[in-house]
Formats: structure tokens, sequence, C-alpha cells
């Protein structure tokens, strides 16, 4: 990526975001609270420094989920006025945001890195061996 600013924003614009980082990391996501939320079979995720996050509008909304596995508080926020699904804050890595790929404003250098929560991934979906695949989480 030759510009590390990142921008994005929801569907009706009400939300937008920027990042002064590169990209600690690129994640597709199989668990099922991703599928839900993103009504798709995986999300695809922009991990930067939390730090380094902005987020602008008045229709930020969120939810709260626990991780099945770790047991651990997720945000999820979304805009409330056109339901567009924003980014993730994970409780235990509340030092990162993690920006959905498709509130970017340029996707165009996206390039997912690694796939997590394999286990439940759609079957009908090839795997994503060259980019390493985690069957549960992350690796600690």
């Amino acid at each position: 990526m030759s510009d590390p600013v990142i921008k994005g924003r929801c569907l009706c614009g009400n939300i937008t975001y920027s990042a002064d980082a590169d990209p600690a990391a690129v994640v597709m996501c199989h668990c099922h609270d991703c599928q839900r939320q993103s009504g798709a079979p995986f999300s695809l995720n922009i991990v930067v420094d939390r730090a380094a996050f902005t987020i602008d509008g008045d229709s930020l909304k969120t939810y709260e989920t626990v991780g099945e596995e770790s047991g651990e508080k997720r945000e999820r926020m979304f805009c409330a006025d056109c339901g567009s699904t924003m980014l993730s804050i994970l409780a235990e890595a509340d030092d990162m945001a993690i920006i959905k790929a498709g509130t970017l404003d340029d996707a165009s250098w996206v390039m997912p890195e690694m796939e997590v929560w394999c286990e439940e991934r759609q079957p009908w979906l090839e795997n994503g061996e060259e980019r390493g695949e985690f069957p549960r989480g992350l690796p600690t």
C-alpha cells in the first residue's frame, strides 16, 4: 500500500473514518458471528492500530457480543441509519480497530493474509492454505 491513510464510510455517508497507519493484518474471519454480522460467508477485516484510527458521525451504534471461545467482549459497531457494519473492537486486543473492508473508499490494495475460524468456513468455499489457516481463532 503506497499511501498509509485508510479511509472509508458507511452506505449513507453519515459515518466516516480514517487510519493514518499501515494495516497490522488483513484477515478473513469465518466465525458464525462475523457471518451473521456481515450477511456473508465471512468478514474481511483490516486490523489497524486504534491510536491511528478516527471515526466521525452521529449515527454510530454498538452491539456487544461475547467471543465464542475467548469469552471476551466484542464491540460491533454499525451505522444506525443505513445498517452498514463498520468495525469491531475485541476486548483482548482493544488497542486495535478491526475495520470491515467493504466500507473502504478504496479496497483495491486489500489482499487477505490469513483466515481464522476455518472450522466454521462454508463448505463450498475453497481453502486458503497459501494465506495461513487457523481452525479456531488467531494463534496465541
